[in-house]
């Protein structure tokens, strides 16, 4: 009695097991979130802040240092970058392991953040330390314009700052926005320094004045409890204690008011204000950015949405798009809001083309089987285990908390390839024995008898292969959790059904015989299936030709099945002649297999590896980057010249070029851009990809004078960084032992050093470490001779030229810091600061030249670290025709030959990812050969037979590795899964020929009679299944569009490999039955014909 006669007995039980699953599976489809890949990236916890006017080193020592030095150490941390720069800014990034929870980790975060801030300055603490959780990469990003650019960033600024910002950093799913060209509007108090002098005034007048005069006041209540009285009213009292205009911040009192100093009145016994010394302007927090629309040239303001991490990609760009028509209403005329990208564009493409990928799978599927079968009714038994199997799969993926994403589609796309194998075996067996005169429902039973074993044997080999890589750490081992565990539902429910269902299906629709297909009704069949299948795959022009295709396929279907059957025949007596020859010169045949073995070791260490493809995903970035000494204008001269090179793209619809912004800290002397493209389905030829726009673009940047200017594709994987390509951490491990001119210098050497390999189209570092800077040298003695007090000194320098953040006001309910600065024309050149005054302990102004020395220096305008160590990020692109894996071995090798002292590396980003999962690979693979070689032991009881059935694993390898060559692609994450899903297919057809054989030798029969007759009864159910699995997977290696590339990789792989696996199963699996079972034999004549004797129970 098998497993599936209770089944066949009681048909209720076997049909309701199908349709619960199939009505569990249409449940979960429309539940599951869509996305393009599942959160790879490790979670990032970032910290933010500022101290206004200083540079590098000092932010580094004072800001950074003390934050980084609590934060270290923090439970889960991977590692820590962070950026010091010129404009005062401090951004450390914190990486955490990818098993960590990112809100535990954001707290623990902040809780070592709020340990010290107690070592800040008071500066930085009075603008906030932020701590939030962060991606590498934006979702959309967006810039607001003009259409003849009649209006300036300010203007620009202000609509998205009051029409647009809090909507849309509240839209669910958004985690930061990232405003480009522009910064949150502030109230900026210019002084004249000079003018000042003249009322005997110094700056502090100014920022007491502001503080006095500026804050909130509380008035209370009159009449308000506890009262004498018994009031019947009460009223609160208002008080305009905040200035709220620049007309109010002009008529600030300096002096005979409130923090007054210096003389009481004006030269005409008035009161000293603001507007007598300066101006007020309603501006921006600070001016180091600024932007233009990379097709027009026209002022923009741009901004890009970064996702929540965890959230969906989907679901938030919905919210974010429905934030944005709001805004769209709002713009007047002459303002237009531009996409510049929007990576949900790529993640629906990319799904689209995976479901076309699944659709032409299907109906290879099922045109391979009704070529095979040539019976409708006995087609329908396999094809009913699709529908099943693959929704069924769902149920599972939604039950693991997965979604509906490139990993799992390719997965479900494998499975069709996969699910029919064991229903097209059922149905062969059920089949030929009702043929032989049993009844329908007797065939079924006997046929399951001899099959119940082979169908969970195969299925055991197939969930012993991916289970061990599902426990693999990082974002290697989501990919293949995600992808190895959606082929494991699959094969799980379609075992499930073909013990349960196909039996009793097979014995119900076999039952009343074979169907000819002849006359007009398979003609019309023919014709409605064809033009079906047209309208999915291009719509109703499509129709026509499929109809008229199918049409005529219908008609002549018996010449077809009569041509194909003949050739069939004859394939099957040259196989039988061929196969007796191969197992008399077996030792041969051996012989090559073991060079094969050779061959695919050897291939495997050979062919270029990497992690991911890199696909078009429909836009591009860039950097610009000029000499250090470059101001702002400068840098957005040069953005107007690649602006230029940029829309002469035919393909680019839109971008934006923003100065002062760097993707590693910023200054004025970077920039960034960023453009989007036509959609892929509109880019046909190859000119138009990604990769051919950027390369072009190159090109023409490098003709740019004094600057340089790249572009780049966007990362392989969201989360990780904005651009894609190498990121290598060159690492000063002196304890200050370099100075920062001594590890550019170093870094230099190594690119290179590296660049001479011929592996990199381009190599690089924007770390600069001799911008010219002005060094102020304070004479301590002569200040205090003067009574001056040092701290008061270096206020007045600090306020005049860097800018000082006072405090804040509100406008509409609306935070407004309020900033005092000297006028830019008070700070053009270093003579300027002869203009500046300090006051003495009596109250005189001292020119601040008297106390202090100026020499011309250098220093870093940004200064880098790498979990603490000065670090110089050094990033680079493979060249054409080479891999990431063959660019970060000649990095490494680069490295090692220079021979540094007390320089180390690191890699961080997706590199980081990728060369942790270098070492996986032979890994895994050994893994899941080991895995399968124990559950085939466990299951026939011997560990001879696994070794028989595996032994054309190596020689599918080698024809996988072979194929992916042929397809230009390289070893990465996808195709490695590819290899390990081989072990369980090249194992396949050797399952149900030993098992067979087995069965064979049991009657009497020698070794090669067994097998002989083994492998020609499963001749057509090994082609069959074969190319069913083939036909399903084909679709992946001829993939096009977006997400191809993912798809290529894994389908050549798995295509390649089974195509030898499957011919050389039916050749190698026979010799090496014969020649393992005569040894078996030779060596253990008793081991098949004796019990193993147990010990006699000892009686107590």
């Amino acid at each position: 009695m098998s497993l599936s006669d209770t089944f066949i007995r009681r048909p209720v039980l076997s049909t309701v097991c199908s349709i619960l699953i199939l009505l569990a599976g249409m449940i979960s489809l429309p539940l599951l979130p869509i996305e393009n890949l599942p959160n790879i990236a490790p979670p990032t916890i970032q910290v933010n802040a500022n101290l206004p006017g200083a540079d590098a080193l000092t932010v580094e020592s004072a800001v950074t240092g003390p934050l980084e030095q609590q934060i270290n150490g923090t439970p889960g941390m991977d590692y820590i970058t962070s950026f010091s720069t010129s404009e005062g800014a401090s951004q450390i990034n914190v990486f955490f392991k990818a098993n960590t929870d990112p809100d535990i980790d954001q707290v623990n975060v902040l809780n070592r953040v709020n340990t010290a801030s107690a070592q800040l300055p008071s500066s930085v603490n009075s603008q906030g330390v932020t701590v939030q959780q962060t991606a590498s990469s934006y979702l959309k990003v967006y810039n607001i314009t003009s259409t003849e650019g009649q209006f300036d960033r300010n203007y620009l600024n202000g609509l998205y700052q009051l029409n647009l910002a809090y909507p849309l950093t509240r839209s669910p799913g958004v985690g930061q926005v990232t405003v480009f060209g522009s910064s949150n509007p502030a109230y900026r108090l210019w002084v004249d320094p000079q003018k000042l002098a003249r009322f005997n005034l110094s700056v502090q007048a100014v920022t007491d004045a502001l503080s006095s005069q500026n804050q909130i006041v509380v008035g209370g209540s009159i009449g308000g409890p506890p009262s004498t009285a018994k009031n019947q009213t009460t009223y609160p009292i208002l008080v305009e204690g905040n200035l709220k205009s620049v007309e109010e911040f002009e008529n600030l009192i300096l002096a005979g008011g409130p923090g007054g100093q210096g003389s009481d009145k004006g030269p005409d016994g008035s009161l000293i204000r603001l507007g007598d010394v300066g101006r007020a302007e309603y501006a921006f927090q600070n001016f180091n950015q600024a932007a233009i629309n990379a097709k027009t040239g026209y002022p923009c303001v741009g901004f890009g949405v970064i996702q929540l991490p965890g959230s969906n990609a989907i679901d938030t760009a919905k919210q974010v798009d429905v934030v944005l028509k709001n805004f769209e209403k709002t713009l007047p005329p002459g303002v237009v809001l531009e996409k510049v990208f929007d990576q949900t564009d790529f993640i629906n493409a990319s799904i689209w083309g995976a479901l076309d990928a699944l659709r032409d799978a299907v109906v290879l599927v099922l045109l391979i089987i009704f070529l095979f079968l040539q019976d409708w009714k006995a087609t329908m038994v396999p094809a009913l285990a699709l529908p099943i199997a693959l929704l069924g799969a769902l149920i599972f993926v939604k039950i693991f908390g997965f979604s509906i994403n490139e990993l799992t589609l390719l997965g479900i796309i494998l499975a069709t390839g996969l699910v029919v194998d064991d229903a097209i075996v059922v149905v062969e067996a059920v089949s030929a024995r009702i043929e032989a005169g049993e009844r329908p429902f007797l065939a079924a039973s006997n046929a399951m008898k001899e099959l119940t074993g082979a169908i969970l044997a195969t299925a055991l080999v197939l969930l012993a292969v991916f289970v061990p890589v599902t426990f693999f750490p990082g974002a290697t081992g989501v990919i293949y959790r995600q992808f190895a565990l959606t082929i494991v539902f699959a094969i799980v429910v379609s075992t499930f059904n073909a013990i349960s269902g196909k039996p009793l299906q097979s014995a119900l629709l076999l039952g009343g015989g074979k169907t000819e297909p002849k006359g007009i009704a398979w003609t019309l069949i023919g014709a409605a299936f064809g033009a079906g299948y047209g309208y999915l795959f291009g719509g109703w022009p499509w129709c026509i030709g499929f109809g008229l295709l199918g049409g005529v396929v219908g008609t002549f279907l018996q010449p077809i099945f009569r041509g194909f059957n003949r050739l069939f025949d004859s394939f099957a007596n040259t196989y039988s002649r061929l196969l007796a020859q191969v197992i008399r010169l077996r030792r041969i045949v051996v012989a090559v297999l073991l060079a094969g073995v050779v061959l695919a070791g050897l291939a495997f260490t050979a062919i270029p590896t990497g992690f991911v493809p890199t696909e078009d995903q429909g836009y591009g970035l860039g950097i610009i980057q000029l000499p250090p000494q470059a101001s702002l204008d400068a840098t957005m001269e040069v953005a107007a010249q690649a602006r230029k090179i940029v829309a002469a793209e035919e393909d680019v619809v839109s971008g934006e070029m923003i100065g002062g912004l760097g993707f590693n800290g910023g200054a004025l002397n970077q920039g960034v851009f960023f453009f989007g493209l036509k959609p892929i389905e509109e880019r046909n030829s190859p000119d138009q990809s990604a990769g051919a726009i950027i390369k072009r673009m190159n090109k023409s940047f490098a003709a740019i004078p004094g600057a340089k200017v790249l572009a780049a594709p966007p990362a392989a994987v969201p989360g990780f960084s904005a651009q894609g390509g190498l990121s290598f951490q060159f690492n000063d491990l002196s304890n200050g032992g370099y100075s920062p001119t001594d590890l550019y210098n170093m870094a230099w050497q190594l690119v290179k050093k590296a660049m001479a390999s011929g592996n990199f189209f381009n190599l690089y570092t924007q770390y600069l470490s001799d911008a010219p800077v002005w060094r102020l040298i304070p004479d301590r003695d002569r200040m205090a001779s003067l009574n001056i007090d040092f701290s008061k000194a270096m206020q007045v320098l600090g306020v005049f030229n860097g800018g000082a953040f006072v405090n804040q006001t509100y406008e509409n309910g609306q935070y407004r810091q309020v900033y005092v600065q000297a006028e830019g024309s008070e700070r053009d050149v270093v003579q300027d600061l002869d203009n500046l005054y300090v006051p003495n302990s009596s109250g005189e102004l001292i020119p601040l030249a008297n106390v202090v020395k100026v020499k011309l220096d250098s220093a870093p305008p940004i200064i880098s670290h790498y979990n603490l160590y000065r670090t110089v990020l050094i990033q680079g692109v493979e060249n054409l025709g080479k891999s990431s894996g063959q660019a970060i071995e000649a990095l490494q090798s680069a490295f090692s030959k220079i021979s540094f002292t007390n320089i180390g590396f690191a890699w961080s980003a997706l590199s980081r990812s990728e060369v942790a999962a270098g070492s996986l690979a032979a890994l895994v693979f050994a893994l899941g050969i080991i895995v399968v070689y124990l559950v085939l032991s466990a299951q026939y009881g011997s560990y001879i037979d696994p070794m028989i059935i595996l032994m054309t694993v190596p020689l599918a390898m080698l024809g996988a590795l072979m194929f992916l060559v042929l397809m230009h692609q390289v070893n990465n994450v996808y195709a490695q899964v590819g290899l390990v899903t081989l072990i369980g297919l090249a194992a396949k057809n050797g399952i149900l020929i030993v098992d067979l054989a087995n069965q064979r030798m049991q009657t009497g029969l020698s070794a090669p009679e067994a097998v002989k007759g083994a492998a020609e009864s499963r001749l057509r159910p090994i082609l069959m299944t074969a190319s069913a699995a083939l036909s399903g997977f084909f679709p992946l290696v001829v993939a096009h569009g977006a997400g191809a590339m993912s798809q290529r990789s894994v389908g050549s792989v798995i295509f390649g490999g089974l195509l030898v696996a499957t011919v050389t199963s039916l050749f190698v699996v026979p010799a090496f039955y014969v020649l393992m079972k005569n040894l078996e034999s030779d060596w253990f004549p008793a081991s098949k014909q004796t019990e193993p004797v147990l010990p006699e129970p000892v009686q107590p």
